[in-house]
């Protein structure tokens, strides 16, 4: 394997990159430094155990999977960007 050339951003910089742009009074989609990516990661079902949006509480003893935490500190090493989504539903009422 090859030397890698890796950026690793401050999160200064980071915010700067995900902030709203602007050209020419259009919003644009941020541009990262070549080689940087941006991933959007959720968490249950895909870092750790799928947890029904009914049970919440067993978030907090959700099981990792390993190779999914080997990866995205792989991801980070290289300077890429992770953002980590957690998405709960409000059911009541419908």
């Amino acid at each position: 394997m090859g030397s890698r050339n890796t950026i690793n951003m401050k999160k200064e910089e980071v915010e700067n990159y995900l902030h709203k742009k602007i050209e020419k009074g259009e919003t644009v989609s941020p541009i990262l430094p070549e080689g940087i990516k941006n991933y959007l990661i959720d968490i249950d079902g895909t870092i750790c155990d799928d947890i029904p949006n009914e049970e919440p509480e067993r978030m907090a003893t959700a099981k990792l999977y390993p190779d999914a935490l080997e990866t995205i500190n792989n991801w980070y090493d290289k300077g890429h960007i992770i953002c980590f989504l957690l998405l709960e539903l409000n059911l009541t009422g419908r």
